[in-house]
């Protein structure tokens, strides 16, 4: 198991931070801090200061009680983020795959017409419920490259290239990256 896959095991125990990271999501970036917080008090209070708890409580075996149960909550409730992170996705996924596919068929119908309003619109109606479908953002990517918003695409690729389910992907969004960043160049800056 080599250190990227390790760390994105690890972070499908962090109940939140999967979804913070990868979406922007205010909502789980409180429970991410909040699970961060407890944990980190549970730590301190079992092995720096364990006096903390026996001062909180009057005797020795309920501290030690209170403690074992928030350690218990803790590892229950990180294994069932890591569970939910990594089969939630799935289900989701099954239920609206035939819409998802028909939205993504729809926008390639409309972006070889070079309709790219029509197909930005398809793209979104596939990505607007926080969905990892990298392969309507590789064609929202390409949307964005073909309205000259280099900037939006490049600022999408580096989120993309952050998923999980980018990684058989890679190849196509560095040339895209490329591309974009040949363009770039040759766009003169607009004038104010």
């Amino acid at each position: 198991m080599d250190g990227r896959t390790l760390l994105h095991f690890s972070m499908r125990l962090w109940p939140g931070f999967p979804r913070a990271w990868h979406h922007g999501d205010f909502h789980a970036l409180l429970v991410s801090l909040l699970f961060g917080w407890v944990l980190a008090l549970t730590w301190a209070a079992t092995f720096v200061w364990p006096e903390w708890t026996s001062n909180l409580v009057s005797t020795p075996w309920m501290a030690s009680t209170c403690l074992a149960t928030v350690w218990a909550v803790l590892i229950v409730t990180a294994l069932m983020a890591a569970i939910q992170s990594t089969v939630g996705p799935m289900a989701t996924r099954g239920l609206a795959s035939a819409e998802r596919l028909k939205n993504l068929v729809l926008a390639q119908e409309f972006y070889l017409q070079a309709n790219y309003f029509e197909a930005e619109k398809m793209l979104r109606r596939n990505l607007q419920k926080g969905s990892n479908d990298v392969e309507s953002m590789l064609l929202w990517i390409s949307t964005l490259r073909r309205t000259r918003r280099i900037p939006q695409a490049l600022d999408l690729i580096s989120d993309v290239e952050r998923l999980d389910a980018a990684l058989p992907w890679l190849a196509e969004l560095q040339v895209e990256k490329e591309l974009c960043l040949r363009l770039k160049v040759q766009t003169p800056p607009a004038h104010d």
